[in-house]
């Protein structure tokens, strides 16, 4: 599954679908057939061949038959603001603020609500006061879920180091919420730094002179 939603210029339906055989489901299980011959199956039907999502280098491509209505548009839904639960407040420079969901900034960032301003903005952990029990459950649970995935090759095999560096940085994320997500080495020893860190020195190395 894909960490973001993909845009209607990646939707692939008929013969834009890039490939010489899909996987069409036909309602028993995955069947391997030539596009061509999907294509015509799902034209008998009225409807088209879609593919379940966006091309993925070399594979087949897992296909459906929809109706796809064209020109092609989202469907659509109203957009409902969340209502602001003053239980989730927590101490900031101005007084008491209300954390209102995700920054959809960088990994780690919360969306918080500041009633004396009028204004909303985002916030770390560490720029986070005292809160109530009500936003400590919320933001171990938010960082939970923005958790980066661990590290792994082209097979989608990890390394054992790079596991346990991950871990490591992960252990420190929920304590934090904080998230760099690059490269970086310690000036002391040269060590690769975690990419949990800004820092230019290694926790080994954090407090010497």
């Amino acid at each position: 599954m894909s960490d973001r939603m993909w845009s209607l210029a990646e939707f692939r339906f008929d013969e834009a679908i890039e490939a010489a055989e899909v996987y069409l489901d036909s309602g028993t299980g995955l069947e391997l057939m030539a596009r061509d011959e999907a294509i015509a199956l799902a034209h008998e039907r009225g409807a088209n061949l879609v593919a379940w999502c966006p091309p993925d280098g070399e594979a087949t491509p897992s296909c459906v038959v929809a109706k796809v209505s064209q020109p092609l548009r989202w469907e659509q839904a109203p957009l409902d603001e969340p209502a602001l639960d003053e239980r989730l407040w927590f101490e900031a420079p101005c007084g008491r603020d209300v954390l209102v969901g995700n920054g959809h900034t960088f990994t780690g960032r919360m969306a918080a609500w500041c009633p004396h301003e009028g204004v909303g903005y985002n916030v770390s952990r560490p720029g986070m006061g005292a809160m109530s029990d009500e936003a400590r459950y919320f933001v171990a649970g938010f960082l939970a879920g923005n958790e980066p995935r661990y590290p792994a090759d082209v097979d989608g095999e990890p390394d054992e180091a790079d596991l346990s560096a991950w871990r490591a940085a992960l252990a420190r994320f929920r304590r934090t919420g904080s998230w760099y997500g690059r490269w970086g080495t310690c000036q002391v020893c040269g060590c690769v730094l975690l990419p949990d860190t800004a820092d230019n020195r290694c926790h080994q190395h954090s407090a010497a002179d």
